[in-house]
Formats: structure tokens, C-alpha cells, sequence
């Protein structure tokens, strides 16, 4: 028989030994803030001159609104918006919502963050997860044409995501890669990315090829799976702090790269013809692959 209480201790502990790797030299309570609410996918922005914290202008206009809720410890008994699989029309442009006061301002004094039961509870939510996310309106974002234009992916709101996984799905979109789902991993099975579509896949897996293993140290096996666009992410031995700390180390160099990454898509994909559309997968993967090369050689 499972034991959930065993299973619930486990977890704990683990969030315990995360928080305090983020943290560690942090003793600020902004910096704090700062570190373990960017670990659990809220893109923010830290003034170190006047300590002063806020949401980045590229976060959803409901993480603001979410964010507040993350005040109460009790919030999963409070924030019951429905879980969204599809892109709502003009979801760029958040028609009609103000603008939230954490986009100007977070007083990090309102988040109990040195309250080990509040930070258990920050990274315990339970996400709800649909029997299949099947998301007609985000198939577009998939389609080579939709890829080669680079135009601006949908936002993806912090309470769509699970704890572990939130920032680097964040961070993957937010320099052009179109996903699908994500998973931190459960009971055993690795943490994952699913991407839109073979173009976006091999665009992420080229540039983790060619730029962020030349960057980072890893102790994770990261494996791209064809059939299924997914980037499956998994610790040899089951270490899950080790996994976690990894995606996060991941995510934060996808973040401090963001403009760049960004800019270089846009290069490669003005280089781009109808002929690559009908490419085969491993021969477009090591044309990806060369074009970043190119393009990151000098920071490399």
C-alpha cells in the first residue's frame, strides 16, 4: 500500500533542502524573496541599489493577481481560477485587466518566507491536469510558417504550472520556444518539457547542444524524444533536489540570455526557406545547430 504521509514527509524535506540551496548567501529578506519566487516561475526583477522587487513586464497579467494570493498560506483554498490548457483570443494583449501593483512594486514583507509550513505549501500545489491537454487554438504555434516568423508566443500564467518545472517552462518560452506541456515528474518519472511541433523541439535541442552545455555543469540526463517532442529531464540515480536545482540553474541562464536567444532565432529564422519546412529532422537539427554556432561563437 502507498503511504501518502511517508510520500507528504519526503516532499517536505526536499522543499526544505531546495529552498535553502537557492538561498544560500542570500540573507535579505528581497533577495530571499527574490530567489525563491523566481525558483517557483514568477519572472521578477531585483533593484539590489534600493532592494526594491516587481514582476517583469513579460509575466502574464494574472500572476500579479496570483501573486497576492501566494500571501495567504491557505491559498490553494482561495485561488480557484480554472486551470488554461487553450489561448484565449488576444491573449497577448490582456484586454481589458488592469494593470496589478506588483508590476510596479512587490512588498516582499507581505510573504512569509522564512515560515518553513508556508514554503512546503508554495511548492506543494497541486496543479489540476485535464485527462489530455488537446489545445486546437495552440496547434498553429507548431506549424513551420508560425515558427520562421517568430512572432510573440502567448504568456504563460505561474498557476497553469507545476512548482518545480514553472521557470524554465517560462524561461523556454520566453525565448521563442512554443510549448505544449510541462511536468515536474511523479512518482519516479523524469520532469518534462513537450514542445509545439518537431521545429520548436529541435530548435531546443540544438541550442542546448550548442550553448547551454558549453555553459553549465550537468549531473542530468536531458533526452529529446522525436515521436513526441518532448525533452524528458531525469536524474541517473532519482536524486529530485539534484533534478530541480538543475532545471533551475537551466532556467536561470535561459533568463540572463533572453534577449539574445531571442534575437538569434530571429537571425536564423530570416535564413530560413520553404525547403526546411520538409527537412528531415536530424539534417535540420545539425543545420539548427550550425547556424548557432555561428551565431553564438564570440560569447562562447
Amino acid at each position: 500500500m502507498h503511504d501518502c504521509v511517508s510520500d507528504e514527509k519526503t516532499k517536505t524535506s526536499l522543499i526544505e533542502k531546495f529552498v535553502e540551496e537557492i538561498t544560500r548567501g542570500k540573507n535579505e529578506h528581497a533577495g530571499r524573496f527574490y530567489e525563491i519566487f523566481s525558483a517557483r516561475g514568477f519572472s521578477l526583477e531585483f533593484d539590489d541599489t534600493t532592494g526594491k522587487v516587481r514582476l517583469s513586464d513579460n509575466s502574464h497579467s494574472e500572476d500579479g493577481e496570483f501573486l497576492e494570493v501566494l500571501q495567504n498560506i491557505g491559498y490553494k483554498q482561495i485561488y480557484k481560477t480554472a486551470h488554461q490548457d487553450a489561448i484565449t483570443p488576444d491573449s497577448n494583449k490582456d484586454v481589458g485587466k488592469e494593470r496589478h501593483a506588483y508590476f510596479d512594486h512587490i512588498d516582499t514583507h507581505l510573504f512569509d518566507i522564512n515560515n518553513p509550513r508556508y514554503i512546503t505549501e508554495l511548492f506543494m500545489n497541486k496543479i489540476p491536469v485535464d485527462i489530455y491537454r488537446l489545445n486546437w487554438e495552440r496547434d498553429r504555434y507548431g506549424r513551420f510558417d508560425q515558427f520562421k516568423t517568430c512572432e510573440q508566443l502567448p504568456k504563460i500564467r505561474v498557476s497553469d504550472l507545476e512548482p518545480f518545472i514553472a521557470r524554465l517552462a517560462k524561461a523556454v518560452s520566453f525565448i521563442g520556444i512554443s510549448t505544449w506541456s510541462s511536468c515536474e515528474g511523479h512518482w519516479g518519472d523524469p520532469a518534462y518539457i513537450k514542445c509545439n511541433g518537431k521545429y520548436h523541439r529541435l530548435w531546443f535541442q540544438a541550442l542546448f547542444n550548442t550553448f547551454v552545455k558549453k555553459k553549465l555543469d550537468f549531473v542530468c540526463d536531458w533526452e529529446w524524444l522525436g515521436w513526441d517532442d518532448r525533452c524528458f529531464i531525469r536524474h541517473p540515480r532519482g536524486d529530485l533536489l539534484e533534478l530541480y536545482l538543475e532545471i533551475q540553474k537551466v532556467a536561470s541562464l535561459l533568463y540572463r540570455n533572453m534577449a539574445l536567444l531571442r534575437n538569434i532565432k530571429k537571425q536564423v529564422c530570416l535564413l530560413l526557406t520553404d525547403n526546411h519546412k520538409s527537412t528531415h529532422q536530424k539534417k535540420l537539427l545539425n543545420i539548427f545547430e550550425e547556424y548557432l554556432h555561428y551565431f553564438t561563437k564570440e560569447i562562447l
